[in-house]
């Protein structure tokens, strides 16, 4: 049996030694009967097959980078609900996210993208970082329209990973040296983002000579963000990996591993920011899944299904 899905590759590898944090592809895929889920292919980088209803398909979950992504495929849509859907641009930046939004994507993917430590904002989009907080804006608004016909031109005609190479040039020869306030954040996004968000903000300060309230306000200058925000959001993208690689029998475990209470305390912050309970949000979109077998897991293409159920429409 042979499925249609997306293939999401990490391409680890070409970021190495330079600031980007993520440079990753999405492609339309035929999954055949022997394919595993998760396959590290030549380049040593990890590909993921998606099912075209799991639910990191279909949502933009809270994040810290700032987003390239530029689509070849059919158009995407993304918004707080399928009502107020839009359609995104060919070539988008998505700054720092702070609440889930729905997305869309079409029945063609072809897509590349990169992702920038919130820092480079202003270095590479010419902008300053609180700018594009929850905000899809079109490169064209950010460079030259003639800058981002350039690159197209460029992308249009190579395979996935020079495509990746391309844009990580692109972006990396933006970068200048930061400033005082870029370098504050600089030491302690860096620092946040290692312990996954479990820090003292009161110490961080005191590392600086300063106090909370002007460590917040020079940290939020360079980062869009205040730091309590960003080390929120950190510590619930390092819950949202936790929870995908354990077996929902093992879920209560994850709870103080990182940083949390009890499970009651994660499980509420993670509807805070997912918009619903980690059992319902990872169940894939069109299906019904008996959340009582042990056999449940993160990864929704691993989860047991009930087909005397049949399917149903959120």
């Amino acid at each position: 049996m042979t499925e249609t899905g997306v293939l999401y590759t990490e391409h680890t590898d070409l970021r190495a030694a330079t600031p980007v944090a993520s440079l990753w592809s999405y492609e339309t895929c035929v999954r055949g009967p022997v394919r595993q889920p998760v396959v590290l292919n030549r380049n040593g980088n990890n590909e993921y097959w998606l099912e075209r209803s799991d639910p990191l398909l279909n949502t933009i979950l809270p994040g810290t980078g700032v987003s390239v992504v530029v689509n070849f495929g059919d158009g995407w849509a993304a918004g707080r609900s399928l009502a107020t859907s839009v359609l995104l641009p060919r070539v988008s930046v998505i700054g720092p996210v702070t609440q889930p939004r729905i997305l869309r994507v079409g029945k063609h993917v072809q897509a590349v993208g990169a992702v920038l430590p919130v820092l480079l904002t202003a270095s590479v989009f010419r902008v300053p970082a609180s700018e594009v907080i929850d905000r899809i804006v079109p490169l064209e608004d950010l460079w030259t329209r003639s800058e981002v016909d350039r690159l197209m031109e460029s992308l249009l005609s190579l395979q996935t990973r020079r495509q990746m190479a391309t844009i990580r040039g692109e972006l990396v020869a933006r970068i200048r040296q930061p400033g005082d306030c870029e370098t504050i954040g600089q030491v302690d996004t860096r620092l946040i983002t290692l312990r996954g968000g479990r820090v003292s903000i009161d110490q961080m300060a005191r590392s600086h000579g300063l106090s909370r309230k002007q460590f917040a306000r020079r940290f939020s200058a360079a980062a869009g963000l205040t730091p309590k925000l960003f080390a929120r959001i950190t510590r619930f993208q390092s819950l949202a990996h936790a929870l995908l690689c354990s077996d929902v029998s093992e879920w209560v475990s994850v709870a103080p591993a990182v940083g949390f209470y009890d499970q009651a305390h994660m499980i509420n912050e993670f509807r805070a920011l997912a918009g619903s309970s980690p059992t319902l949000f990872f169940q894939p979109h069109d299906d019904i899944i008996d959340a009582s077998t042990v056999q449940l897991r993160g990864r929704p293409s691993e989860w047991v299904r009930r087909p005397e159920l049949g399917s149903r429409t959120r």
